[in-house]
């Protein structure tokens, strides 16, 4: 068996369990797990900097005191650290004052390249750690939400999604560089300014160290409101890009309806939302600053007052001091980045949470332990009293949030290699059915039997493998017309591709284009007319060539000349395929093996044309009303003095209830 990243883990770990602080830090780390040895090593060279930055200040306080001689080498501090330094290091060398000198300079120089060099390794290894869980993560959610039933996106705003996969992950990206910050970079550098100013004076260090807690206060309080309004401009954020891509999706309906005023207001709308939410986490966070500079402030006024007291008794140098201040003021600058970076990590929790919210998700359809391989062929498909019903968006529980049943009480069974149609009003169920076949959606009630075996207990990625739908809203992707048809079956050669699009008389308008079948066709095939766009995805589909066939009014888009051509083309893809059609235009059903006929989500009538026909029944109005010459030519079998017929009434039906009482 595969083994599981960490991060995979983690998001199976967490699931439904609310987004505490405590999450959204394991959530960080699980990142970095899997780049500990990065880690590591950014670990090991912050450290030397760290080190490397703080002993620069005790070199500074030498010079200010002034280089230490053989004859008088207790001056400063930091003056003796470094003639102990020479008698470790230089044990046979005579120290002599130019020998000092030039030991001193060469402890400069060699602190200054050891500074870059370490700056330059650890700042790379955290950009480089920062890019791979960036793109860790995006390929992690966008895996998540390919894998997810198509119930998600129903309840779920495209927009939203997208700015999850886009904003949300940049912001975890920003954020993670202040993790880096507060957890390696900034203790590291504290540790060592803190080292110095005790190295420097003890006293002074137990008298203004204890301020600097006060002076992180004020940041830590301000992010509890930066939170409130960070997790507020997130959602806004989601709401401006769901409604940029429905303007771009929706441009020609906008522009024909002459609405750009409109769309315009709500955008403008939404934008100010945003602006509003953004405008007072950024107040709330210059005002903990404010505070904590204001803080910062009276702090160094009291070390000023205490230092020229002690330097005037004669218990510090003026060299020390000035090392210590440097120390100190140093030692502000990673305190108050650790203090920025907390606020950038609460400020990115909002974006985390809604990272999380998608990866947490379980999809709906999911294989079962022991799902089984779906056969080569099969006898016939039952319904077995299916029923479905689909949730809210809304939904909090599983008992609440429903809306009316989109299907009730199916039962019907397909042989293989026959061609169903689906015919009824608009709402009735059809899509819903075909939705099912392809499992797009598990039944509610009862179930759907392939030869004694429910289709939920077939691994779901070999039952997909066996189906092939071509739907009335054609999709096409931003690429070629070749690679367009080959997404059908992606190991199919160039002279199948062409084929397939010769089927469905496609070829003759690809070669019309200007590079042939390698034409780019833009986004959603807009560069092409409706009727090229649906013969593509019927090459796609007669390409895959799968023993299962959902059309869903393939031919709609097609003018009269050519839906003749491509309906001869279907109506051999569908030799020995079992095949689902919906159809609006009973004309193009009339050969179909069977016919049923839905009304609000349930079974009406089943039978051939013919069989309907003579029932007198929900078909024969449907069809006399798409065919008027029919009802003229032919007189109803109450005019010609014979009863109605009361045989093959579909279980369940109206007319069964009407029969019986």
């Amino acid at each position: 068996m595969k083994k599981r990243s960490l991060l995979s883990r983690f998001f199976r770990r967490e699931r439904q369990i609310p987004f505490s602080i405590k999450s959204v830090l394991s959530f960080y780390l699980s990142l970095m797990g899997r780049y500990w040895y990065l880690l590591a090593f950014m670990s090991l060279f912050t450290l030397f900097y760290s080190a490397i930055t703080a002993l620069r200040l005790g070199f500074i306080s030498i010079v200010v005191d002034g280089l230490p001689t053989v004859e008088d080498g207790s001056k400063g501090q930091f003056a003796k650290y470094l003639i102990m330094l020479w008698d470790w290091g230089l044990p046979q060398v005579e120290r002599t004052d130019s020998n000092l000198l030039v030991f001193l300079g060469a402890m400069i120089c060699s602190i200054g390249l050891c500074a870059a060099a370490f700056y330059y390794l650890k700042e790379m290894i955290a950009q480089r750690m920062v890019v791979h869980m960036l793109v860790d993560t995006r390929k992690a959610l966008f895996r998540h939400l390919a894998g997810q039933s198509v119930s998600f996106f129903h309840n779920r705003r495209s927009g939203d999604l997208l700015s999850r996969v886009t904003n949300d992950v940049s912001i975890v990206q920003q954020s993670l560089l202040g993790i880096f910050t507060a957890m390696l970079q900034q203790p590291f550098l504290v540790v060592s300014y803190m080292a110095t100013a005790y190295l420097a004076n003890s006293l002074l260090f137990w008298c203004t160290i204890p301020a600097y807690f006060f002076i992180i206060y004020p940041v830590m309080r301000a992010s509890r409101k930066v939170l409130r309004h960070s997790r507020k401009r997130q959602k806004k954020l989601g709401l401006i890009t769901d409604a940029l891509q429905q303007l771009f999706g929706g441009i020609r309906i906008v522009k024909a309806f002459g609405m750009e005023e409109r769309e315009l207001a709500e955008f403008g709308e939404k934008n100010r939302e945003f602006k509003s939410s953004f405008l007072k986490s950024k107040k709330a966070r210059v005002v903990g600053r404010t505070v904590q500079e204001l803080l910062f402030n009276l702090a160094l006024a009291g070390l000023l007052i205490g230092g020229s007291f002690l330097i005037t008794s004669g218990t510090l140098t003026i060299g020390d001091f000035c090392g210590f201040c440097m120390a100190l003021i140093m030692l502000f600058q990673p305190v108050k980045k650790m203090s920025q970076s907390w606020n950038a990590v609460t400020e990115a929790r909002p974006g985390v949470e809604r990272v999380l919210e998608v990866l947490n998700e379980t999809p709906e359809i999911r294989d079962v332990s022991d799902a089984v391989v779906f056969p080569e062929r099969f006898e016939k498909i039952n319904f077995s009293g299916v029923g479905f019903t689909y949730r809210s968006a809304s939904a909090e529980s599983e008992s609440a949030g429903h809306l009316s049943a989109a299907l009730k009480d199916i039962d019907l069974e397909v042989a293989e290699g026959q061609v169903v149609a689906l015919v009824g009003p608009s709402g009735s169920g059809k899509t819903t059915f075909v939705d099912l076949v392809a499992r797009f959606y598990d039944p509610t009630e009862g179930g759907i039997i392939v030869d004694e075996v429910d289709i939920r207990d077939f691994r779901h990625a070999s039952y997909l493998e066996n189906i092939a739908i071509v739907s009335q809203e054609p999709f096409l992707f931003n690429t070629s017309i070749m690679e367009n048809i080959r997404y059908g079956r992606d190991s199919a050669t160039d002279g199948e591709v062409m084929q397939a699009a010769k089927v469905a008389n496609a070829h003759e308008f690809i070669m019309l284009q200007e590079d042939g079948y390698e034409t780019e066709i833009g986004d959603r095939g807009m560069k092409l007319s409706g009727g090229q766009r649906q013969r593509l995805t019927i090459a796609r589909a007669m390409l895959k060539d799968a023993p299962i066939l959902i059309l869903d009014e393939a031919t709609s888009a097609l003018d009269s000349e050519s839906e003749k051509e491509v309906q001869a083309g279907i109506n051999n893809l569908m030799q020995r395929r079992t095949t689902f059609v919906i159809a609006h235009r009973l004309s193009t059903v009339t050969g179909a093996d069977k016919i049923v006929v839905l009304d609000n989500g349930r079974i009406m009538e089943t039978g051939t044309h013919e069989e309907l026909l003579k029932r007198e029944g929900r078909y024969h109005s449907l069809y006399t009303s798409q065919n008027p010459d029919y009802a003229l030519d032919r007189p109803s079998a109450m005019a010609a003095g014979k009863e109605p017929s009361s045989a093959a009434v579909a279980p369940g039906s109206e007319q069964e209830d009407e029969t019986r009482a």
